[in-house]
């Protein structure tokens, strides 16, 4: 007996059940609270106000992920018994597992949310909230990953909270060709509907070799860097590979960094601020804010605090579901902000390339428009947004610098950062930041654009 589903990414993605414990156990985690929450939660948060067909979720992408990470564990079965070693069947499992879960803990629309708390104090990210929900003794995950194996339920955790990799199958969750990647790319290129490049994905799994690398440099002459196997490709990959980091640039530079798309979470951002302010504030957060007594928003920001239970609530159904309430608010901010992702009246964008490609002139352009518009950048009328950059190795989530993440090739047996064979990637090493504005006024967003030409 077999449970099967089907994908657009995927096709038919099959749980043999009956005689696959670890196909067994995750067919019942699907079924968890914890687990159904993710459907709730879109994988790309606010990119439907820009590409209306991206309302995928988290959900959808998680169960890609476990398929994907169950052709990577036999990679590396294949690579060990290629190489005379035998391959670690406990590890493997907690490999799927942690695959299949790695999402749990992201917030209503994930990053925009973690940016909100940062701003708040509150730095605990979503690979946090992740391992807090698989351990928590209340919840239904933990239950089912102990009666899998006594004390599965820490493997796991402590695997998606681990930074660095301990042996190949951390390769498996955090690598340069983690499962994670290897189905948002495909899975967002798809559902957006652009022409982000090529993925040739079944020739990049055929070409996948294992080797060790070096993730720290020596401190001295005596010092011995750690070195660790992960996924490496063989050098007739190279140029699927270079296709592949630039399906990733392209995706992030028309995406995930679009300037509708950046200016609706800066609007979404602002909205939760004010929300948490509110809650946690001095008067009546009911008033405040609009949003019923007992409202999840309410008592995660106020007296009920930041639990797994509190933060369990929340979702980006929730928070759109609450919109037309929120247009009540007594909080103008908050009247404004709901009404105006309600209604899709959105904040008006002047990116800075308009005035040209060169940085210096980009950067003058930026002074003279904050000193304009002072004012309305401190109430927020005017939000700047100056963090965004990409590179070849650009990721939401700021750690493509780590060597595990980037992509190494095989050059003579020796496993060698592309960027050293390719010039076409070390062309796109150097990061390209944005410069952007987003205007309450449209009058104000024509006067900075002329402010821009006129100088």
């Amino acid at each position: 007996m077999s449970k099967r589903l089907r994908d657009p990414v995927h096709g038919l993605i099959v749980f043999d059940v009956e005689n696959d414990p670890v196909d067994r156990l995750a067919w019942r985690l699907l079924d968890t609270p914890e687990f159904q929450r993710l459907r709730r939660i879109r994988q790309l948060g606010v990119s439907e106000f820009t590409f209306p067909s991206a309302v995928h979720t988290r959900f959808a992408h998680s169960i890609g992920v476990f398929h994907t990470a169950r052709t990577l564990v036999r990679v590396i079965a294949r690579e060990m018994r290629r190489n005379g070693g035998t391959p670690d069947d406990r590890k493997a499992e907690v490999a799927l597992i942690a695959a299949l879960l790695h999402d749990l803990g992201h917030g209503p629309f994930s990053h925009t949310f973690e940016h909100v708390q940062e701003a708040r104090g509150a730095r605990k990210r979503h690979e946090q909230w992740t391992a807090e929900i698989i351990r928590n003794p209340a919840g239904r995950i933990r239950p089912l990953l102990e009666a899998f194996r006594a004390g599965f339920a820490e493997e796991v955790a402590a695997l998606l909270e681990r930074e660095d990799p301990e042996d190949i199958y951390h390769a498996v969750v955090s690598s340069s060709f983690d499962a994670d990647r290897l189905d948002y790319l495909r899975r967002d290129k798809l559902m957006t509907g652009t022409g982000a490049g090529g993925i040739d994905f079944d020739w990049l799994v055929e070409n996948i070799r294992v080797a060790p690398i070096a993730l720290d440099a020596p401190d001295g002459d005596d010092a011995t860097p750690h070195r660790v196997r992960t996924f490496c490709l063989d050098r007739k990959a190279l140029p699927a590979a270079e296709q592949f980091l630039l399906a990733r640039y392209t995706l992030h530079e028309q995406v995930y960094f679009h300037k509708t798309t950046r200016c609706v979470e800066a609007m979404i951002g602002r909205l939760l601020a004010a929300v948490a302010d509110a809650a946690s504030g001095a008067g009546n957060a009911v008033e405040r804010t609009g949003l019923p007594a007992g409202h999840p928003l309410l008592r995660f920001f106020g007296e009920g605090g930041e639990t797994v239970q509190n933060y369990l609530a929340l979702d980006d159904a929730l928070i759109f579901g609450s919109l037309d309430a929120m247009t009540t608010a007594a909080d103008p901010v908050i009247a404004d902000m709901a009404a105006r992702l309600r209604d899709r009246n959105l904040y008006k964008t002047l990116d800075l390339a308009e005035f040209g490609a060169d940085k210096g002139r980009q950067a003058s352009r930026q002074r003279w428009i904050e000193e304009e518009f002072a004012d309305k950048i401190a109430n927020g009328r005017v939000i700047r947004d100056d963090q965004a950059a990409i590179g070849i190795y650009a990721e939401i989530g700021g750690d493509e610098d780590r060597m595990h993440k980037r992509l190494h090739i095989l050059d003579g047996g020796t496993p060698t950062e592309i960027s050293r064979l390719s010039e076409l990637i070390r062309a796109l090493e150097p990061k390209k930041r944005f410069r952007r504005f987003y205007f309450a006024d449209k009058a104000d967003r024509d006067a900075a654009r002329q402010i821009g030409r006129a100088r």
